[in-house]
C-alpha cells in the first residue's frame, strides 16, 4: 500500500449521514412512486378536487411520518412543499397558501379522509410491509 493509500484510507472524509427531514423525504419519495401506479395521472390533471385529494393523502403520509422523526412543523412543512414541486410540477404559488390547504385537509371532510387514509396507508405499506397498500389511492380517487 502506498502512502497516500494509507493516509487516504485514515483521513478520507467520510460522507454525512442524511438528515431527518432528508430520510423522510427520501421514504416520501418511495412511497409516492408506490401510489402513482394506481392513478390516472391525465384524470388527475383536469381534476383540481383530485388533485387535493392526492395532496392530502400523501400530506397525511408526511405527517405520519414528521412524527416517528420528531420533525417540527417547518420541517414537516417543507417535505410537503418539495412534494408538491415534484409531483404536481406546480410552483407554491399555484396551490394557494401552504396553511390554508393543510387547513382544507383538516376541515374538508372529503379531503380529511384521504389524510387520514394516507397515514394509515403509509404506516401499513412502511411498517407492515404492505406492498399494495399504496394502491388504495387509486381505488379512492375511482370512487364518485
Amino acid at each position: 500500500m502506498t502512502a497516500g493509500g494509507i493516509f487516504g484510507k485514515f483521513f478520507r472524509k467520510k460522507p454525512r449521514p442524511p438528515t431527518a427531514v432528508e430520510d423522510v423525504g427520501r421514504i416520501i419519495d418511495r412511497f409516492a412512486t408506490a401510489t402513482s401506479m394506481g392513478i390516472d395521472r391525465e384524470d388527475l390533471g383536469r381534476y383540481p378536487a383530485r388533485q387535493y385529494q392526492v395532496m392530502a393523502f400523501h400530506y397525511g403520509a408526511i405527517d405520519y411520518l414528521s412524527h416517528q422523526y420528531d420533525l417540527d412543523e417547518t420541517q414537516s412543512l417543507g417535505v410537503f412543499v418539495v412534494f408538491i414541486n415534484t409531483y404536481f410540477s406546480m410552483p407554491i404559488t399555484e396551490t394557494g397558501s401552504i396553511s390554508e390547504r393543510l387547513q382544507g385537509f383538516r376541515e374538508k371532510p372529503a379531503e380529511r379522509r384521504f389524510m387520514e387514509a394516507g397515514a394509515d396507508v403509509f404506516r401499513r405499506w412502511h411498517e407492515e410491509n404492505e406492498r399494495r397498500a399504496p394502491l388504495e389511492l387509486g381505488d379512492m380517487l375511482k370512487e364518485r
